[in-house]
């Protein structure tokens, strides 16, 4: 295959893609990442990390990735300067009309990777209306930022509480797209309140207070940056770029 990329393919070429091909919907974010990281973390990291998987795959028939969906819903972060976003029910309402267009196609394999964790429930409703309406589609939800292996390179701690700009968004920034890491407005940050709370109620526990940013953290940061570096972040895609391949070969077999 020439290109792996949706975007690049042509109308004949779309036309003898095997509807067994997996399709891969990217979902990111356009919004606040604290004073070193650019407003599009999220989108670049994902970007990136989709670009080196079709890179290693680049003889691979089995997958073809669509337009990242850059523009999420991060009202969260609404507060912040240059932060983009969509009502919840628009956003949901219209990646699932979007999505029909693919699906009404006789595709039917799809990995959804989500780069931004305040859209993680969003995910699972889209997941939910398609698979209703199409039923032998066979629908993945993947947030990558979830993934195992990675407490290997970052703590436990700071994967757990430091989910907003921290070491690890850091690292990989610092390995994907360095040019755009402010590194000199890197400091000190702290973990979400979460971290040494014996409260049943929390931000990111079981039960959970609904939050906005500014409730966490005045600078937009949730974790600690100041140990993040390239190296880190390289380790850190290959897990990520590895678990996709995992991910798409289970789904073959599926």
């Amino acid at each position: 295959m020439r290109t792996k990329f949706w975007i690049n393919l042509t109308t004949e070429d779309i036309s003898k893609l095997s509807r067994n091909t997996i399709i891969i919907v990217p979902f990111s974010a356009i919004e606040q990442h604290g004073p070193h990281l650019p407003l599009g973390t999220d989108k670049i990291i994902l970007d990136k990390i989709l670009e080196k998987l079709c890179q290693k795959n680049n003889k691979s028939k089995d997958f073809v990735v669509l337009p990242n969906l850059s523009i999420g819903s991060s009202s969260e972060h609404a507060s912040f300067e240059g932060t983009l976003t969509v009502n919840s029910l628009n956003y949901i309402n219209f990646c699932i009309n979007y999505l029909e267009n693919i699906f009404s196609k006789k595709f039917y394999k799809f990995v959804f990777i989500n780069s931004h964790g305040g859209q993680t429930s969003h995910m699972e409703i889209i997941a939910k209306e398609l698979k209703t309406k199409f039923k032998k589609s066979k629908i993945i939800k993947a947030n990558y930022f979830l993934f195992s292996g990675y407490e290997k390179i970052i703590s436990i701690n700071e994967l757990s509480h430091g989910y907003h700009g921290g070491e690890f968004e850091t690292s990989l920034m610092l390995y994907l797209d360095k040019e755009n890491v402010r590194i000199n407005k890197i400091k000190k940050g702290r973990l979400s309140p979460d971290y040494k709370s014996k409260n049943v109620i929390g931000y990111e526990k079981d039960v959970k207070l609904q939050w906005n940013t500014e409730n966490i953290s005045k600078t937009g940061i949730i974790g600690n940056p100041i140990n993040a570096n390239s190296l880190k972040g390289e380790k850190l895609a290959k897990i990520t770029i590895s678990t996709i391949e995992k991910i798409i070969k289970e789904l073959k077999l599926l």
